[in-house]
């Protein structure tokens, strides 16, 4: 989940994979106004689908909290409801400004490196999507069991290299930010086990 907490974190600040607040006015991405950003969302849900396979469709453009660059809401069943991008940022920025944004939090080491900046927050909502620990099938929280146990090594880990300090933030965070990894940015063995776990319990 993306939180905007100072330009140091690019909007992305902590969150725990669902979003409880307020959405005004979802529409969608068709909307937006500036099609090179537009073509950006589309791209970075094409690229997560070739990666990891997309099961929550719905992603959408909305009025959100000025804090917040997207967010994924888990409903009340532990589903996966859907995907809000923050009109502010996405309708409201060129592509230039948002890959400012987003370059700030990878120089300052809050968030983790990937080469695609302008598609991270799209990509790191659809991962809480894929696996949060709000979602209730089977599958998710058996994969779940899997994913702490890798967060635990991961956190031992003092040689991997290129995540941010928002990862450490809770499983859920960490969980997206390897995954924003594997799509976007340098394999390494947490992305390729990430990837493993979707592909086994069918996520």
């Amino acid at each position: 989940m993306g939180k905007s907490s100072g330009t140091d974190r690019g909007g992305f600040g902590g969150g725990d994979g669902t979003y409880r607040g307020e959405i005004k006015n979802a529409r969608d991405l068709a909307t937006i106004k500036d099609g090179a950003v537009y073509k950006e969302m589309k791209e970075g849900i094409s690229r997560y689908h070739a990666v990891m396979g997309v099961r929550q469709r719905s992603v959408k453009i909305a009025d959100l909290p000025d804090r917040w660059n997207g967010v994924h809401v888990t409903n009340g069943k532990g589903e996966s409801e859907g995907i809000y991008l923050n009109a502010k940022v996405y309708d409201n920025l060129s592509r230039s400004k948002i890959r400012e944004r987003v370059t700030s939090a990878y120089e300052s080491g809050w968030s983790t490196r990937t080469n695609r900046p302008i598609q991270h927050t799209i990509t790191h909502e659809l991962a809480h999507a894929t696996w949060n620990n709000h979602l209730r099938s089977p599958q998710a929280m058996a994969a779940g069991k899997e994913i702490m146990a890798l967060r635990k090594q991961w956190k031992r880990d003092t040689k991997k290299k290129g995540y941010g300090d928002y990862s450490k933030t809770n499983v859920n965070e960490f969980w997206a930010e390897v995954v924003a990894k594997a799509v976007h940015g340098t394999p390494d063995k947490y992305t390729r086990a990430a990837k493993a776990i979707v592909k086994k319990y069918k996520l």
